[in-house]
């Protein structure tokens, strides 16, 4: 059987619309899924109206998506937490509250902020770095050894801290250094620029040399030979 009718909408429909049911014959729900859904959501409205509770309309909620309680609208089924264990295989938020309800925990447990304490040290800063300046920083920065909260650092800033140790004495001496060096540099640069430079022309002696060749354009050993080959005449 690749197909069954729904008693409920009168439609012909896959068997994969319907839910299992091993009590009937062919092992399928007696409704398809939509018509179950529709059914077991009036009942539940009716159910609760007669507790004398309020009951929420979500009958306009577009099909594909699902309301979150928590930030109260429609969201698609894409952007929802997924849980197996539920009758509708979906969780009771959607991904984005799920997050931030996470994110919050943490910032809780770890640092001992509330978001809103977290909102009024970034206001306090200008939302810019605790050490350079920089806009928008994003991790909060803490003593590692008391574990106290400082302030809003920017990424480079953070991870400078940690990679010196979070040593102060370190730090300093590694402020000097750079100093130093930057001193020593402009020194040299300065000496540099104050040295005279090269005199124009030849080397000193090397013209006289020059000339010297050109008026014989004959060795020394040359001029020691001829007076023996006049001699010899």
């Amino acid at each position: 059987m690749t197909s069954k009718r729904c008693p409920s909408c009168g439609e012909e429909k896959p068997t994969g619309t319907f839910g299992r049911n091993r009590s009937l014959k062919d092992g399928l729900s007696f409704y398809c899924l939509d018509c179950n859904r529709q059914r077991n959501s009036r009942w539940y409205r009716q159910s609760r109206q007669k507790q004398g509770k309020q009951v929420r309309d979500h009958s306009w909620v577009p099909a594909g998506h699902r309301w979150c309680p928590t930030c109260k609208q429609a969201v698609p089924h894409a952007d929802y937490l997924r849980n197996r264990r539920t009758a509708s295989g979906f969780g009771s938020r959607c991904k984005a509250c799920h997050n931030a309800a996470g994110s919050a925990a943490y910032l809780l447990r770890v640092h001992g902020l509330t978001r809103a304490e977290l909102d009024e040290l970034r206001a306090a800063q200008g939302d810019r770095c605790g050490i350079c300046g920089e806009p928008g920083p994003e991790h909060l920065d803490h003593d590692h050894a008391t574990g106290r909260t400082r302030r809003l650092l920017c990424q480079r800033c953070n991870q400078g801290l940690g990679l010196f140790r979070d040593d102060p004495a370190l730090l300093h001496t590694a402020a000097l250094y750079v100093q130093g060096h930057r001193e020593l540099h402009a020194s040299e640069r300065l000496a540099l620029a104050e040295a005279p430079g090269p005199a124009d022309g030849p080397p000193v002696g090397s013209h006289r040399r020059q000339a010297r060749s050109r008026a014989t354009g004959r060795t020394s050993g040359f001029r020691r030979q001829r007076p023996a080959r006049e001699a010899d005449g």
